[in-house]
């Protein structure tokens, strides 16, 4: 479908390029660009900036991620506990959020698994 439209697009450039004209260059007008190109002073001056050694970032730099890291885990293990979602409005925890009516999907495969005979 994509292919169509793209396809019909081309034709729709190409028609409109179809129609258009090309300008007339007036006689010598490259010649005179190149002689004015050459004629204006061509100075190279390039200036090489040198790298500033950099220093190793403080230590205290690094400490904002500790209690950001700990917020994260916290948050991870209260969140698969379940011990706080008293706290939760029941979209987040109920059965919307649990899709309670739906199969389970085993992404993973370790249902698969744990349903054969024998295994534990």
């Amino acid at each position: 479908m994509e292919q169509d439209n793209n396809r019909s697009e081309a034709r729709e450039i190409e028609a409109v390029l179809s129609r258009a004209s090309q300008p007339a260059l007036p006689q010598g007008a490259a010649d005179r660009l190149m002689a004015r190109i050459a004629s204006e002073p061509q100075e190279a001056k390039i200036i090489a900036f040198a790298p500033r050694p950099r220093a190793a970032p403080p230590f205290w730099r690094y400490l904002a991620a500790v209690p950001l890291a700990a917020s994260l885990a916290l948050g991870i293990w209260l969140g698969a506990n379940g011990k706080m979602d008293f706290m939760m409005p029941n979209a987040v925890t109920g059965g919307v959020a649990l899709n309670d009516d739906a199969p389970v999907d085993d992404l993973g495969g370790v249902g698969d698994a744990y349903a054969e005979e024998g295994t534990t």
